[in-house]
């Protein structure tokens, strides 16, 4: 049973990495493709070009091209070559709704504050609001979104990035774009879809004093969970949105 046991682990760590190699070959593409490397309507190099260019094996670069497709850069087609679609990937993630950056709207662009970075343990109680996995390292990223030029927050933002990504929270601060987006950047871990869950709560005497709001006033409890190519959450973002600071805004589009 112990061999039995270490075979798996070993078939296990295999999957793993070459999970995380489609990754990096994706995201080395689709920075070929931001660069102007390959146009709208280029073929791609036959897989076993590619095999040789990325040093993987043929099955980390289909995953790779399934992972593109996924995101709408690229058309496949059997018996036929890989042509770009796209160069960007596009922002939309939900068919009801705007681009990610466009889930709320709060009457003007916003700017972060970051207040504190720590890092932090799930517990049994608190893994439910993350990924439901106890005893997992997270780094927790605190912040506030202010309207340019007024002084009264309109949200607070925990930020939840997985330990083994945790070296871009320093970068959080000074970052101007979604931290979606940097995690894509550093790592390589692309984000597939968002899965969002909102629910109406109060807020707490602490973050009324924080956003500047009625102690018990109404919000909306906001949560974000960031789900990559191989189905896995690395990323988590919970916002608290009081009612006297923010409107929410979804675009339904009729099929016909």
């Amino acid at each position: 049973m112990l061999c039995q046991d270490r075979r798996t682990e070993r078939r296990t760590g295999r999957a793993e990495r070459a999970m995380r190699r489609s990754d990096q070959v994706a995201q080395d593409m689709i920075e070929a493709f931001q660069r102007g490397a390959y146009a709208i309507g280029d073929a791609l190099p036959p897989e076993a070009e590619l095999c040789r260019q990325f040093n993987v094996s043929r099955a980390t670069v289909r995953t790779a091209l399934s992972q593109l497709q996924a995101l709408g850069l690229v058309h496949r087609h059997q018996g036929a070559a890989t042509r770009v679609t796209a160069t960007e990937v596009a922002p939309v993630y939900v068919h009801s709704m705007r681009a990610a950056g466009d889930l709320m709207n709060f009457a003007g662009p916003t700017v972060r504050e970051v207040h504190l970075i720590e890092p932090m343990i799930a517990d049994e109680d608190f893994a439910c609001e993350l990924d439901n996995r106890p005893g997992r390292r997270w780094i927790r990223v605190g912040q506030t979104r202010h309207v340019e030029g007024r002084p009264r927050p309109v949200s607070w933002t925990d930020v939840y990035i997985a330990k083994e990504y945790g070296d871009i929270a320093e970068e959080v601060p000074t970052y101007g774009g979604l931290v979606y987006t940097l995690l894509e950047k550093r790592h390589g871990v692309i984000t597939k879809e968002i899965r969002q869950t909102i629910v109406a709560t109060n807020l707490t005497d602490e973050l009324a004093g924080i956003l500047d709001a009625a102690p018990g006033e109404s919000a909306l409890k906001l949560t974000r969970r960031y789900i990559d190519m191989q189905d896995r959450c690395s990323l988590v973002a919970i916002s608290m949105l009081p009612s006297s600071a923010f409107s929410y805004e979804i675009t339904l589009t009729r099929q016909v």
